[in-house]
């Protein structure tokens, strides 16, 4: 039985009892879980050549207290048509410690379309490139992952957190294990605890046994159990080689850095000075005389981490007398994201010219056509148009469109060429529905010859009629105006005979 156990104390005390058992239990697990992951090394690859815009970061809640998880959420679009490698990097700054973690960027039908790697100290995000190559139009999508806020205050502070593009603000509150009175190690109870890997999906389960303030006294049997929860099997071994279960031994205290005094350092004790059951789930030991010890298990999780939640509990005897259950649950505290973009295809256009050659021919070389094309908006894209500009003979392919756009075409009247008529063009198909294979559109335009018309011809002067003896002249124009300018002088004439007479008479009177 235990003969330097915890002192009793009040109710009041319990917060104080769990904020210490809590805190050693971290730095026990924090070794643990650091052997756990060494084989955890993978990151993407950028630099990219098309890097995507981290377009908002923020945290999840508005408060969280120094030294515990904190998820952030945040948002990434890539510019249409990327080239790649696609992705994108979010730096973690002072103060921020990613979780170590990965996980797929998943579109709306449950397929890839990237994948997330979570680091301590950043995130990177590639970018499939299959499936950029297949929706290279409106990629975007959103993420989150966790990190553990390192940030010391004494007080709540508003903290923002500069991650380059971007900021993300939060309330942070002092670290709930700091100790500023009354810090002074006391005994703990016994306990369990664990971590869940998210790398390997794996659970790291510490099991403390309860000493006093001086430790355990020497010569006890101790039997630790471990009782597996639903959807979890034990391991014998981590992926980087170690050994489980596996005890541990503090012979003396240490004091943490927010003030508390609890056991250790801890060290591993050698596979000789105590039995594991064939089944991996007991481990039997004799106490040493002022030594605290914390049994290590690993689980493995069934369902890839899908319940989010696990229990475990393990049976702890010490000596004939002392016994209890202790139990502990985990939360998986995973990153997730998304990536959806619009599946594209395209069409190709051929323009000809239909008629005779004498009308063909007429038209010159590298005349321009216009070709216009419109969608209606459809399942995850909006209405769309555009135009190509065509040659005879030389076919255009249209930019990416959304696959299930329904298409229209029409061609804007040619240019009018001298001699020739253009008749209407036949398009063929004039609507069509875009998919994975290129539609052709043949555009032919008929043109013929215009006739050049012929001069009218002009009236001509019928010519004289000669006298003839016996006749008068035919009458013409120019006839009649000479005949009156002769009457006229002759009038003329007879006036100045008339004037001279009547001169002489009065001169005779």
């Amino acid at each position: 039985m235990l003969t330097h156990s915890p002192p009793v104390r009040p109710r009041s005390g319990r917060r104080s009892r769990i904020i210490r058992r809590v805190a050693a239990g971290a730095v026990i697990l924090g070794g643990l879980v650091g052997a756990v992951l060494a084989p955890l090394a993978a990151t993407a690859a950028p630099p990219y050549t098309t890097p995507a815009t981290v377009e908002s970061l923020a945290f999840t809640e508005t408060a969280v207290a120094s030294g515990t998880k904190a998820e952030l959420t945040g948002a990434w679009s890539l510019p249409d048509d990327p080239v790649a490698p696609a992705g994108f990097v979010v730096e973690l700054p002072e103060g921020l410690r990613g979780l170590p973690d990965a996980f797929p960027l998943l579109d709306a039908a449950g397929g890839e379309a990237g994948r997330c790697v979570t680091t301590e100290t950043q995130l990177v995000c590639d970018i499939d490139s299959a499936y950029v190559a297949e929706h290279p139009v409106g990629l975007s999508g959103a993420f989150s992952f966790w990190a553990t806020v390192t940030t010391e205050v004494t007080e709540t502070t508003t903290v923002t957190y500069d991650f380059g593009d971007v900021t993300a603000s939060v309330d942070v509150k002092p670290d709930p294990f700091l100790c500023t009175t009354d810090c002074e190690f006391r005994g703990r109870e016994d306990y369990k605890s664990g971590e869940y890997q998210n790398g390997s999906d794996t659970i790291a389960w510490d099991v403390a046994v309860g000493a006093g303030a001086k430790g355990m006294v020497a010569g006890q049997e101790v039997v630790v159990t471990d009782v597996i929860g639903p959807d979890q099997e034990l391991l014998r071994e981590s992926a980087a080689g170690e050994r489980y279960p596996s005890l541990w031994v503090a012979t003396g205290l240490q004091t943490l850095a927010s003030g508390l005094v609890v056991p250790g350092p801890i060290t591993e004790v050698p596979a000789a000075d105590y039995t594991v059951s064939a089944d991996g789930t007991t481990v039997t030991f004799t106490a040493r005389e002022g030594a605290f010890y914390n049994v290590h298990y690993l689980s493995r999780v069934t369902d890839d981490g899908a319940a989010g939640t696990y229990r475990n509990a393990a049976e702890i005897r010490v000596g004939t007398e002392t016994s209890s259950t202790v139990t502990s649950e985990v939360t998986r505290h995973g990153g997730s994201g998304t990536g959806n973009g619009t599946r594209v295809g395209r069409f190709s256009a051929l323009k000809t010219l239909a008629g005779p050659a004498a009308a063909t021919e007429r038209i010159p070389a590298g005349t321009r056509y216009v070709l216009e094309y419109a969608y209606p908006a459809g399942s995850g894209f909006p209405a769309g148009a555009g135009v190509l500009t065509l040659e005879a003979g030389a076919p255009v392919t249209s930019p990416a469109l959304p696959v299930g756009a329904e298409v229209t075409v029409r061609e804007r009247a040619p240019e009018p060429v001298g001699g020739t008529a253009w008749g209407a063009p036949v398009i063929s198909p004039e609507r069509f529905t875009v998919g994975a294979e290129t539609v052709v559109v043949r555009v032919q335009n008929p043109v013929s010859v215009v006739p050049t018309p012929s001069p009218s011809p002009s009236t001509s002067p019928s010519p004289s009629t000669p006298a003839t003896p016996g006749h008068a002249l035919a009458s013409t124009g120019g006839e009649i105006a000479t005949a009156g300018a002769l009457a006229g002088v002759l009038l003329l004439g007879m006036g100045g005979v008339l004037a001279a007479a009547r001169r002489v008479r009065r001169g005779n009177r």
